[in-house]
């Protein structure tokens, strides 16, 4: 395998112009000022699960987004392939989240890993041989590159995992992740399942080079980017096969592009007030032209989302009646999942685990937060 490195471009070029844009919204992204509430925490969530949902259905998945919401929030494992694939997925997110730092260093043991549980339990989509190299040659649907044999896969990793470690100017950090993911496929360690590790892996870089925001949401999450054209992501990965500059330089090129997106949108979801006007009140009106909850219900709601933690009497001019009724219509909204109350005590916050979110994902929709993948 060619050495890994990353190529040089020109400063006027348009990658150039893009590692630029990403660095100003980079520190955009650490500054934002949006502030942390149960709200944005649940908007975090619903995204984490939506992320799980894209990566699997780049790989075919075709489970609705009500199926995956549903068997996600409640986190059961079931005998259906596609609900589990999702579920495997979060899984392997939330083990991101836990063990990768700013200061952590990959081995391709987190990489098995990683792998062992994407593939777990699976069927259809699963592998023999959970977190352990192909032993044969295989091919990759959709592209013309035929990975390395068998015997050169353990050298390729080792070699991939290096370059991964590899300290880098900040500017070019965006490069690494783009070109470890390519090369990740390329090299296809895996009999099945290598899209959604790349996926993973690539995330798990994101969040070692800081791009996190201070609302909570998950760093910037590939799938994101990459599933906003399946026919785009598989071309051009195939465009930087034959491991040329060129190929290489639109490869990361299209990866910067699409970041740049996140980015933006991610800086939009950090602002409290913007979710609650632009994505939460709008979905209410949704559910509520559903005859799915009342003009009384999206009130308190809103008035709980605005507080971020409520108490029965923050409430009482919106539910006439005596203190014993406005129990009785708070418990109500906590029996259908649109109110949490804190263990043990009387305070309340809003929830997203429920029917209200799939207009939440209808309103991201319209506001073109979704890739097309993602319609159902």
């Amino acid at each position: 395998m060619d050495l890994i490195n990353i190529p040089d471009f020109s400063f006027a070029s348009p990658l150039a112009e893009s590692v630029v844009r990403l660095e100003r919204l980079r520190t955009q992204l650490k500054i934002s000022q949006g502030s942390e509430s149960p709200l944005l925490d649940e908007l975090r969530r619903l995204f984490g699960h939506l992320s799980s949902v894209l990566s699997a259905r780049i790989e075919g998945n075709r489970t609705t987004i009500v199926d995956a919401l549903t068997a996600t929030s409640a986190g059961n494992p079931t005998a259906d392939d596609g609900i589990q694939e999702i579920l495997n997925l979060e899984a392997a997110s939330q083990f991101i989240d836990e063990n990768v730092g700013e200061d952590f260093i990959f081995t391709e043991h987190f990489i098995r890993t990683l792998h062992t549980i994407a593939v777990d339990g699976l069927r259809r989509e699963g592998d023999k041989t959970p977190g352990g190299y192909r032993t044969t040659h295989v091919g990759i649907s959709q592209s013309a590159h035929t990975p390395p044999g068998p015997e050169s896969v353990s050298a390729d990793m080792h070699e991939l995992v290096d370059f991964i470690n590899q300290q880098t100017l900040p500017q070019n950090q965006l490069l690494q992740t783009a070109i470890a993911h390519h090369r990740f496929v390329w090299i296809h360690p895996f009999t099945n399942g290598n899209g959604r590790v790349a996926r993973l892996l690539t995330y798990a870089m994101l969040i070692k080079q800081g791009f996190t925001s201070v609302s909570g949401y998950r760093a910037l999450n590939p799938t994101i980017v990459f599933g906003a054209d399946r026919n785009l992501y598989y071309e051009k990965l195939s465009e930087a096969d034959n491991l040329n500059d060129q190929g290489i330089i639109q490869w990361c090129l299209y990866v910067l592009q699409g970041v740049e997106r996140d980015i933006e949108h991610i800086i939009h979801l950090s602002d409290e007030s913007k979710v609650l006007d632009d994505i939460y009140a709008p979905a209410l009106e949704r559910a509520h032209k559903a005859d799915h909850i009342t003009n009384s219900q999206i009130a308190v709601l809103l008035r709980v989302a605005e507080l971020g933690v409520a108490k029965s009497g923050d409430v009482a001019d919106l539910i006439p009646g005596s203190s014993a009724t406005r129990s009785q219509f708070l418990k109500k909204l906590v029996s259908q999942n649109l109110l949490i109350r804190e263990e043990g005590t009387r305070k309340y916050q809003v929830c997203l685990s429920n029917l209200l979110a799939i207009y939440v994902v209808r309103q991201l929709d319209n506001l073109g937060m979704l890739p097309e993948i993602l319609k159902d």
